[in-house]
C-alpha cells in the first residue's frame, strides 16, 4: 500500500512519517513550494511529493490518485478536510471520517482498510494547529492500522460497534441518505 497525502503539519504528515517508518511508499501532491502552516517544508520532497498549484487543487490530485481517503478530524470536518470529504464524495471515492481519540478508531480503520483494500490510501485531517497532539494520535493509529493491513502484522482488538463519536462517511451511505 502507497500512503499519499498533501503534507500539510498534523494529520496529513502523520500519514507520511507513519507510512515511511514501516516502510511503505509515501508521495501525494503539495501545494507550491511544498507550503504547510509553518512554512516552507522542503522535506516533503524526500517522502514522494511534487508541489505546485493551490491547496484545493493538491486536495483533489490525492483524492482523485487514491482508491479510498481517511480524514482524521475530532470535529465535524471543517475547512480542507471538509473540501477532502465533499471532493470523495463528487469523484465517488470511499471515504472515512474518523475522530483519532474515539476508543475505537484503530479497529474502525483497519475495518475500513480491509473492507477497501486501497491500493493507495489518501490521508488527510486538522492541522495541529486546529487539534494539538493530532500529529501524534494519527501516526500512533496508522501504525497500527498499517502494520495490521499493510504488513499483515497484529490485528488491534475488533471494535464491538461503531462509537458515536467516530463518524464514518461512504459513497454508499452518501447515496442512499444514511447519516
Amino acid at each position: 500500500m502507497k500512503v499519499i497525502s498533501g503534507g500539510q503539519t498534523g494529520a496529513d504528515r502523520a500519514g507520511l512519517d507513519a507510512a515511511a517508518a514501516l516502510g511503505l511508499p509515501t508521495g501525494g501532491h503539495a501545494p507550491a513550494r511544498f507550503w504547510t502552516e509553518s512554512g516552507a517544508d522542503p522535506g516533503l520532497e524526500r517522502l514522494g511529493l511534487t508541489a505546485g498549484g493551490s491547496p484545493e487543487f493538491r486536495t483533489e490530485r490525492n483524492v482523485l490518485d487514491a482508491d479510498a481517503t481517511v480524514i482524521f478530524a475530532p470535529r465535524a470536518p471543517a475547512g480542507g478536510s471538509e473540501l477532502t470529504r465533499a471532493l470523495t464524495l463528487r469523484h465517488r471515492k470511499p471515504a472515512i471520517v474518523l475522530d483519532p481519540w474515539a476508543p475505537d478508531a484503530a479497529g474502525a480503520l483497519v475495518g475500513f482498510l480491509r473492507a477497501q483494500a486501497p491500493t493507495v490510501l489518501n490521508v488527510a485531517g486538522d492541522r495541529e494547529s486546529q487539534s494539538p497532539g493530532i500529529y501524534r494520535r494519527v501516526r500512533e493509529l496508522l501504525t497500527t492500522a498499517l502494520s495490521a493491513v499493510a504488513l499483515d502484522g497484529p490485528r488491534p482488538p475488533p471494535s464491538s460497534q461503531w462509537s458515536d463519536r467516530v463518524r464514518s462517511q461512504s459513497i454508499d451511505d452518501a447515496a442512499s441518505g444514511d447519516p
